[in-house]
């Protein structure tokens, strides 16, 4: 007879449950790393405008693309800030899904060592069961053994 746990379904449920949450993470991760990366193109870009403008500005260069790079540059870092606030949002939706995968996990280890604790008392019942059997058995060799001693003894006896 095998062990059959009565809670299995719910354990798989669970399982399945926490393989969600981790494929929840891994696209929240992708997304952060998509907005680092974005705000760091967004930063390198500022930069390089940065420097333009320094180096139009020693030059002779006319005040309307001055003006015009100045425009750029600004435009560059409201685009810059709101590129930091996706990625503190993602950042934020990584940490929130780190969170719920951690307490799916434990969910589930809950049901495992549930598991386990049954699986622990259902073979030391069939361990008594079989040393139950097995002393029966030996106890009927032996019955069977001194019955056949004492027809033995009464035959030579009589």
């Amino acid at each position: 007879m095998s062990f059959k746990f009565r809670l299995q379904r719910i354990l798989e449920l669970r399982e399945q449950h926490e393989q969600a949450k981790a494929r929840e993470l891994a696209a929240a991760q992708n997304i952060a790393e998509e907005a680092a990366q974005t705000k760091d193109a967004l930063a390198a870009l500022r930069a390089d405008s940065h420097a333009q403008v320094h180096e139009a500005a020693r030059s002779e260069t006319r005040v309307g693309h001055l003006h015009q790079l100045g425009t750029v540059l600004a435009s560059l870092d409201e685009r810059l800030v709101v590129a930091t606030d996706v990625c503190m949002e993602a950042d934020a939706g990584v940490h929130k899904a780190k969170q719920i995968l951690e307490e799916a996990a434990r969910d589930r280890r809950v049901l495992d060592r549930l598991k386990e604790r049954h699986t622990g008392v259902w073979r030391a019942e069939e361990a008594a069961r079989d040393r139950v059997q097995m002393d029966e058995v030996a106890l009927t060799q032996f019955a069977r053994k001194q019955e056949e001693k004492n027809t033995h003894s009464a035959e030579n006896a009589g």
